[in-house]
């Protein structure tokens, strides 16, 4: 639902301070001890257009160049500004009688060739999330998946993905099957995405965990592991965010008969981390309810755990011996009220009202990409956490 315009003697000086000079100037400030570099600014698009008296519009930059900019789904027009510690940025909000475009450095949608897999990424990290065609055939893979990739601006999935649902490349496998078992899985070795052929690779495992970060209503201390999607539609795509709205077959939950889970994912360019929000239907009473999220404990490495920060973040040591780590993270953005290791995961619990809506963010970084250790890690996170509750601010001029 887009937001609603709504005129003040502030938007009618704006509206003429625009007319005369044809455009809207706003400065963006960060408040923080620590500079924001490509930090996404959000703005309401329906009043700006209004304002503007245009279908669409455009943003310059500080040096006056135009930058990339997108109109988001939920009435937004968004921008990534950097910003210096305690500095501020002059933008200038432009009419378009045309929807300029830009090279997407993120992207993603359904592949229904692929077991109705959802998949998208950014510049640094990708993401899978399972559907109705693996769950059909029992598979129980619960959370979300991971697809590591070389810092780039390059979009690699589908490129990934290809040879791999290509009826083409399985003929030849089955053919040389039959004359070497030996050459099938070498020639499968050769274009697997399990396996990095200088683009990235899938070698996190999912199976009956919560992944990368799900989130999970729990019943008597025991996690209620949401099975796949059963319906998707990808809100947003790219070139600056990516957002797909996820809905789930109604489920027992106690005394709760059907339970049906929504999800809200966003990727913005240049994070490592998903903007995530759940919310339920079909829970009864006024109760809070325990929720938790977290990710599959595989070593006896050491997980950060701040709840006072809401701060979640593990070391996964992937599969195989030479794939590196994958360094897993949650910010919570709803208070977390305990972080502990339980049931074989590592979990930030906390509680919401039936009627609430759980917000937090989930992401992970390759340990051979541009954040390479756990302190770097830890630091980014806590940068994010710090992010969420001071934001970069916008004025308008």
């Amino acid at each position: 639902m887009r937001h609603s315009t709504i005129m003040t003697a502030a938007t009618a000086a704006l509206i003429l301070s625009a007319c005369a000079e044809n455009r809207v100037g706003i400065s963006v400030t960060n408040s923080n001890d620590f500079d924001c570099v490509a930090e996404t600014v959000e703005l309401p698009s329906d009043s700006l257009l209004t304002i503007l008296g245009s279908r669409y519009c455009y943003v310059t930059g500080p040096d006056g160049a135009e930058i990339p900019s997108q109109l988001t789904h939920d009435g937004k027009l968004i921008f990534q500004a950097t910003v210096a510690a305690g500095g501020s940025g002059e933008y200038n909000i432009h009419p378009s009688d045309t929807l300029h475009s830009y090279t997407s450095t993120v992207s993603g949608r359904i592949y229904p060739e692929r077991a109705d897999d959802i998949a998208w990424e950014n510049e640094n990290v990708g993401f899978r999330i399972y559907g109705p065609a693996t769950q059909a055939k029992g598979e129980k893979a619960f959370g979300y998946d991971i697809f590591f990739k070389h810092p780039t601006s390059e979009l690699i999935l589908e490129r990934l993905y290809e040879p791999e649902t290509s009826p083409a490349t399985w003929q030849k496998v089955d053919s040389l099957r039959a004359i070497d078992p030996a050459l099938a899985e070498e020639f499968i070795r050769s274009f697997s995405y399990h396996i990095d052929h200088g683009l990235g690779m899938d070698c996190y495992a999912v199976g009956p965990t919560l992944g990368a970060g799900v989130a999970a209503l729990t019943d008597n201390d025991s996690i209620c592991f949401p099975w796949c999607y059963e319906h998707a539609e990808v809100m947003d795509n790219g070139p600056l965010r990516f957002t797909v709205r996820l809905d789930f077959a109604p489920v027992k939950i106690g005394a709760d008969t059907a339970v049906t889970e929504h999800r809200l994912v966003t990727l913005d360019a240049n994070s490592y981390l998903n903007r995530c929000k759940v919310w339920y239907d079909g829970l009864s009473g006024t109760a809070p309810r325990t929720i938790v999220a977290g990710f599959p404990r595989r070593d006896d490495s050491t997980a950060v755990m701040d709840t006072a920060g809401g701060i979640l973040a593990y070391a996964d040591p992937t599969q195989g011996p030479d794939n590196g780590k994958a360094m897993l993270g949650l910010v919570m953005t709803h208070p977390a009220d305990s972080m502990l290791e339980t049931a074989g995961h590592i979990l930030a619990f906390t509680k919401i009202a039936p009627s609430d809506t759980l917000g937090y963010n989930w992401g992970f970084a390759w340990d051979r990409g541009n954040i390479s250790d756990m302190t770097t890690w830890e630091a980014y996170l806590g940068h994010r956490s710090v992010i969420g509750a001071r934001p970069l601010t916008v004025t308008y001029k």
